[in-house]
């Protein structure tokens, strides 16, 4: 239950941070924003993870980032904003929600990424990049995320290139839009 707070928090917090910087962003960013919303269009909506894989270089395939089960959601609105939660559904239940153990809260917390910010699109070289604002990851904030992306029927399909314990590994993650 405390997890699902502190996540409904996140998300609360995160939507008035946006709703905040929208308000302040000055009238002459508004504009190229509108000017960027074609680039935006075939993102727009609701997004569900279906799969997230990494490829090492032996060819190797295994999962990415929150496990064989992983969970996601990404939402891209018109304006450039985008929020999205990943989660490993396979963590371990708290003994006591009241009263996680250190050891339950860093499963817990190494289990979960999400975060709320904007997105902005390179339709030349087919970059999409992510600017947390709101990251549940204090150390993601303004840091640019960037990632390969091509459409697949109704998926949308990042890839790009990570280090795994030192190890060079390819990452892909196919995305499957809901709404």
């Amino acid at each position: 239950m405390r997890v699902f707070m502190i996540v409904a928090i996140t998300l609360v917090l995160g939507g008035a941070a946006v709703a905040q910087h929208a308000a302040a962003t000055p009238a002459i960013h508004r504009k190229a924003i509108r000017l960027e919303a074609s680039a935006f269009r075939p993102f727009v909506g609701t997004w569900k993870l279906v799969s997230s894989t990494e490829k090492l270089p032996d060819g190797t395939v295994k999962p990415y980032g929150f496990g064989p089960h992983a969970m996601g959601y990404l939402m891209y609105d018109a304006t450039g904003h985008v929020c999205a939660q990943v989660v490993n559904p396979d963590r371990p239940m708290w003994q006591d929600p009241d009263n996680p153990t250190p050891g339950e809260i860093k499963t817990a917390f190494d289990g979960f990424g999400g975060y709320c910010g904007i997105y902005k699109v390179d339709e030349k070289t087919h970059m999409l990049e992510h600017i947390p604002q709101v990251p549940f990851d204090p150390n993601l904030v303004g840091k640019p995320s960037p990632r390969q992306y091509r459409f697949e029927g109704k998926d949308l399909v990042y890839s790009g290139s990570d280090k795994d314990d030192g190890t060079p590994v390819q990452w892909t993650m196919v995305w499957e839009r809901v709404g």
